[in-house]
């Protein structure tokens, strides 16, 4: 990481930069359709006003509009690319640049505040939450989803298993997260935060116990899979062979989807040109024989998301917060 994310003008410098390069364009259907049951669930009302915060390009925007039909919707980030690219997809929502030095320059006060992987960037944690508190009404609710370091994940047992594999200087940062994480904050430590502000935590739901990073990192580049499960770095001899045996299975699997995924991939890009469709062209018959292992991989990933969502060992976590008038 060559920028000080713990600075604000590194950090809005990093974040223009990536969102010019198309990161975070879009999200896996399945985690969309997840959110989706997840704000359908939650004790609202009818309608109201909502802010995504940290909308980056608008991504989970329309997620929001489906599920809370008879909301406004706004939405906020630090770079000024990724709300332009929102305000373009989603001309009928507003949105605005944050600065949280300024406050809440819009005046508007919300009924709900959804942020979706936004925590584990920001550069200072409780200058965030008290930016939070300042955009909400006072009987208002929160649902903030983020990566969980709870122990018992699969993640957390593997990085148990290296010298380097939890960064207690940066947060607790497992190693192989992206360049922007600079925390990763529990389930409690999350609820310590929000309470400051008099919120209380009425719901939590937790993702990627097994199945469910075993769906991400096998359906990640095999670059990432490869470094994902580098061994140089275990702790000992019986962690070395530990860390083998895991590189075997998931290079194993990421290589039987990978036509499956590079298809999905192609097929579901917003804007394709001639290179795209010939791609799909070449991949369709490879990923007719890779198919049926990528939709095994999702389908025990979805039954364990239905059997586990409250089990609190997850790497990922959906905490739904309410404060009382």
């Amino acid at each position: 990481m060559n920028k000080n994310l713990y600075s604000k003008e590194d950090s809005k410098q990093f974040y223009e930069e990536r969102f010019t390069q198309g990161y975070m364009d879009d999200w896996d259907i399945n985690k969309k359709r997840r959110v989706f049951e997840i704000l359908r669930e939650l004790d609202l009302p009818e309608k109201g006003r909502l802010l995504d915060f940290g909308c980056g390009n608008g991504v989970f925007t329309e997620v929001l509009k489906k599920a809370l039909p008879h909301w406004e919707v706004y939405g906020c980030d630090i770079s000024e690319v990724a709300i332009s690219h929102a305000q373009n997809r989603f001309p009928d929502c507003t949105f605005f640049v944050s600065d949280n030095d300024r406050g809440n320059s819009l005046n508007e006060k919300f009924d709900f505040i959804f942020s979706h992987h936004v925590l584990e960037h920001v550069f200072d944690i409780e200058k965030t939450m008290a930016e939070i508190n300042d955009f909400l009404k006072t009987g208002a609710a929160a649902l903030l989803i983020f990566p969980c370091g709870n122990e018992g994940s699969f993640e957390h047992h593997l990085s148990l298993l290296r010298s380097d594999g939890i960064n207690e200087a940066m947060g607790n940062r497992f190693f192989f997260e992206d360049p922007g994480h600079v925390r990763r904050l529990t389930s409690s430590q999350t609820a310590e935060l929000m309470n400051q502000h008099n919120f209380q935590l009425s719901k939590a739901y937790y993702g990627n116990h097994y199945h469910g990073a075993i769906k991400w990192i096998s359906q990640s580049s095999p670059k990432f899979v490869w470094s994902f499960t580098d061994a140089a770095k275990a702790k000992n001899k019986a962690a070395r062979k530990e860390i083998n045996r895991l590189r075997n299975k998931l290079l194993l699997l990421n290589f039987i989807q990978l036509p499956a995924i590079i298809f999905n991939k192609v097929k579901n890009k917003r804007a394709k040109n001639l290179k795209h469709y010939a791609l799909l062209l070449i991949d369709f018959i490879p990923s007719l024989f890779s198919y049926p292992f990528y939709a095994a991989v999702n389908r025990r990933s979805e039954q364990e998301w239905k059997e586990k969502k409250k089990h609190p060992h997850g790497s990922e976590m959906y905490l739904f917060f309410k404060r009382e008038n």
